[in-house]
């Protein structure tokens, strides 16, 4: 009997971290996602990763919800050239995911182009068995 529950809590166990494995892949990819998405302007996928009550706070303080990220990226006034993630972890507490990361980013405003570096922290929360990005802040790390 003690065997049987002892390989019952194991099985149990590796359940979890497979779980957990599967999660942190699907938000490495959804970050990824993310960021490729204002390169290609693609408001759509990116929008799929957004909870409808996503924040975002930028550099400087400023407050964005989904709508206004999503026209951001849009906006004829500015565009991204590129972006690379440099480094990316991701911490998992039950329904809700952490990411940190570093992305180089290559932005051209005002007919002028800067190559910058941020890193930024997400948080996702899992509803109905999905992760939808809730929560961010991005501090600016400087220009290249």
């Amino acid at each position: 009997m003690k065997r049987l529950l002892m390989l019952f809590i194991g099985v149990l166990l590796f359940q979890n971290c497979l779980a957990q494995s599967k999660d942190a892949a699907t938000l490495k990819q959804l970050n990824a996602d993310w960021i490729a998405s204002y390169v290609t302007r693609d408001t759509v996928k990116m929008g799929s990763v957004f909870g409808e009550d996503l924040v975002l706070t930028n550099p400087s303080g400023k407050t964005f919800h989904k709508q206004d990220i999503l026209k951001g990226v849009v906006s004829p006034g500015q565009q991204c050239l590129s972006s690379k993630v440099d480094t990316v972890s991701v911490r998992l507490f039950g329904n809700i995911g952490i990411i940190n990361a570093e992305i180089t980013v290559a932005i051209k405003a005002n007919g002028k182009t800067d190559t910058v570096r941020t890193n930024y922290m997400d948080v996702y929360e899992k509803r109905h068995g999905r992760w939808y990005a809730v929560a961010a802040h991005v501090t600016l790390l400087g220009a290249k």
